[in-house]
Parts: structure tokens; C-alpha cells; sequence
């Protein structure tokens, strides 16, 4: 058994009744406290892959091992994963402290608890004063964090991102994938984040996966990465002539 926190061993996952892997035996160890950026261009499998470990979608082989346990079957409200998509998809009709608050509800956190909780991870997002706010009246980079914020609400063991930053402007995006790369770190959280964009693989991850056609086809330090691609795929994907 491998001392990692999160060990993928020939992870398979299909959609439908295809025969057609999405996702095509991906073996990979996690460090606790380990930053993984999942890079890889549409189609790749990115999300599947986090929709899997996950447990949103079934692995049609494989294992899916968390901190020495097989969650391979477990149901996703028990994994103890916490799951961020681009869309965020926050509640129109709740205000911000109350969108924070939902995913402690349905794990039937006690209300006084879940009070204190909102208030610490709004501060951790840079948004203590904005409780009360409407998240229509918020721009972009605010609803990333209070989507960001509800995500870290009931302390994941896991943090999965797939595409955050994918709605927002260069210059706004550059910013908080700066902020994010800080606070997973001072948090020790262990991270997977799906990405399409190179520099924000390179700005975030401790170690690249690069993904094509549903497989690991090169993982290293980005500094490894971009010195020695290994073929032309990833070359073409950093950007290389």
C-alpha cells in the first residue's frame, strides 16, 4: 500500500454504455499537501477524471484510494471531497452567507456552528463584511471566492477545481490563481485543479498531469514539464513550436 494520501490505481470510467474509455487506467500518487494541476486541452478527460474521484461518476475499473481507504464505491457526501466548478453555480435567492452555508446544512452541521464557520471562511477569501450581500450585486472575482468559500465551508480532505477561473478576465484570473496557489498552501490542502490554460497549471500545481484522449501522457514538475515534453502533444499543449 503506497504511503500517498490520494492513490489512483488503473482508473477507467465510461459514459453510457460506450466501450470507449473517457478516462483510460490512470495510475497516479497524491502527497498530502500536494498541488496537482490536471492539464489538458477539450475532450481530454479533465473533468471526468475529478467527476470520478469525485464520486459523481462510476469508475468502470480501477481504485480510488483516500488517506488508506478505498472510496472507490463510496457515495460522494461521505468522501469528504470538496468539488469547485467553473459555473459556481451559486443560489440567486440566497445572500452570500447563506450560500456559504448550504453545504454545512446538508452535512447537518449544528446551526451555531455553522455560523462561526461561514465567518471564518469568508475571511479566508478576503469577503468578511460581505455576508449580507446579494451574490447578483457581486462581480466575477467575488462570486469565485464565495463559491470558493462554500467549497472549504465543511474543511474537505480533498480539494478538486475544475476550471475556477475560467469565466474571468486575464488580469483578474492571474490575480486569484495567485491568491488560491497561497491559501491551498498556508491551508495544507491536498489539490487537484483542471486546467485547459498552461500558466495557470505552471502558477498553481506542484507537479502537472498532462491528460490526452482520457490518459496521463506525462507528469513531472512544471520546470521538468516544460524543459523535456514527452512528444509532441504536450509540446503543441506548452506552447512549443
Amino acid at each position: 500500500m503506497s504511503d500517498s494520501f490520494l492513490v489512483l490505481k488503473h482508473v477507467s470510467a465510461r459514459h453510457g454504455r460506450s466501450d470507449d474509455d473517457t478516462v483510460h487506467d490512470i495510475s497516479l500518487d497524491v502527497e498530502a499537501g500536494e498541488v496537482i494541476g490536471v492539464l489538458g486541452s477539450s475532450g481530454s478527460g479533465k473533468t471526468t477524471l475529478l467527476r470520478v474521484i469525485a464520486g459523481l461518476h462510476n469508475a468502470s475499473e480501477g481504485s480510488i484510494i483516500l488517506g488508506g481507504v478505498d472510496i472507490t464505491t463510496t457515495p460522494t457526501h461521505l468522501r469528504g471531497v470538496g468539488l469547485m466548478f467553473q459555473e459556481h453555480a451559486l443560489f440567486p435567492h440566497l445572500n452570500v452567507s447563506d450560500n456559504v452555508a448550504f453545504g454545512l446544512r446538508m452535512a447537518r452541521f449544528p446551526k451555531p456552528e455553522r455560523s462561526i464557520r461561514v465567518v471564518e471562511v469568508l475571511e479566508l477569501v478576503g469577503l468578511t463584511d460581505f455576508g449580507t450581500r446579494d451574490v447578483a450585486s457581486l462581480s466575477g472575482g467575488e462570486r469565485q471566492r464565495v463559491a470558493l468559500a462554500r467549497t472549504l465551508a465543511p474543511s474537505p480532505r480533498l480539494l478538486l477545481l475544475d476550471e475556477p477561473m475560467g469565466s474571468l478576465d486575464r488580469v483578474l484570473r492571474d490575480r486569484l490563481v495567485s491568491e488560491l496557489r497561497e491559501l491551498i498552501v498556508d491551508l495544507g490542502l491536498t489539490a487537484l485543479y483542471v486546467t485547459h490554460d498552461r500558466s495557470e497549471a505552471f502558477a498553481l500545481a506542484d507537479r502537472i498531469a498532462v491528460l490526452d484522449e482520457g490518459a496521463v501522457v506525462q507528469i513531472d514538475t512544471p520546470a521538468v514539464l516544460d524543459a523535456c515534453p514527452t512528444n509532441e502533444h504536450v509540446a503543441r499543449l506548452l506552447g512549443h513550436r
